[in-house]
């Protein structure tokens, strides 16, 4: 059983929870998202003030993390606010600490309390990644058939459009629409999740707010999208993105869309009114 489709949910409507995840200890997690199967999880994590824990034993997976607030220390390197990290299977953080609390996006491709699968040689932090997102120039859309039109920018942190998982920010200026607000939808031939960071998006789901966060299967149309005031969003490929095709029909965009979201049986009660932000 694959991961089941979200699209979206508010993860403000989500209760913050103990951790029960022993490479976690004394965080409370907001799982986005969990394959039943593999146990690969997204999880919104938050850290507290003067947290610190032992080393885990090697993660049998890779591990990405984005850092939304605060700051986490692994192994003596500094990953703030906008910095992204990325560690191979194998990997163990020796020393880890988050000295005034942190809040971060967290990936696992597997349970995060699986240990390394094969033996292999060590890995540490530093065989890993760390990028400061806020340093990377914008590109100009023009490499991406996915995320190159109206306007949209994007950084990529890891991986590759072409291959088999890439990690990126995707910005979107204001007042972006398709002409006439009408526009064919999107068909990605591989699972894509994404986390909105700042700003707003309307979709014909409705308007999703800062902090909304979908999952979409393989082949899910999808789209189209705008926004009134711009946004940036984390974006997870699962495979070759820029095979992306196009529906024959095209939709319809309203300006102020209702929310329909699509929900697993076990986030149905979400379905109510969606989390807005107050403004004034």
């Amino acid at each position: 059983m694959a991961r089941p489709h979200i699209d979206y949910l508010q993860t403000q409507a989500l209760p913050w929870q103990e951790s029960a995840w022993k490479r976690l200890p004394g965080c409370r997690v907001k799982t986005l998202s969990q394959d039943p199967d593999s146990g690969a999880v997204s999880l919104l994590v938050r850290y507290p003030s003067g947290w610190s824990a032992p080393s885990p034993a090697p993660l049998a997976t890779a591990e990405e993390l984005f850092v939304l607030e605060g700051l986490l220390e692994l192994d003596g390197r500094r990953y703030g606010q906008d910095c992204y990290g990325w560690f191979p299977p194998g990997c163990r953080h020796a020393v880890r600490t988050a000295a005034t609390g942190a809040v971060a996006l967290q990936f696992f491709g597997a349970a995060p309390d699986a240990g390394a699968a094969t033996p292999g040689p060590a890995r540490t932090t530093a065989d890993g990644e760390l990028v400061d997102a806020f340093e990377l120039p914008w590109s100009d859309g023009s490499g991406s058939a996915a995320f190159g039109g109206a306007g949209r920018r994007s950084k990529t942190l890891h991986g590759s459009l072409d291959g088999d998982a890439a990690t990126l920010l995707v910005a979107s200026p204001p007042h972006q629409h398709p002409p006439g607000w009408c526009a064919p939808q999107e068909i990605h031939p591989c699972a894509v999740e994404l986390f909105l960071l700042s700003g707003e998006l309307l979709s014909p789901v409705g308007p999703m707010a800062a902090g909304g966060y979908c999952w979409r299967p393989p082949r899910v149309a999808h789209g189209p999208a705008a926004s009134r005031g711009g946004n940036m969003a984390l974006v997870r490929t699962h495979g070759p993105l820029r095979a992306t095709e196009h529906t024959a029909h095209e939709l319809r965009l309203e300006r102020e869309p209702a929310y329909e979201p699509v929900l697993p049986d076990g986030l149905r009660a979400l379905r109510g009114r969606p989390w807005r932000p107050q403004r004034y």
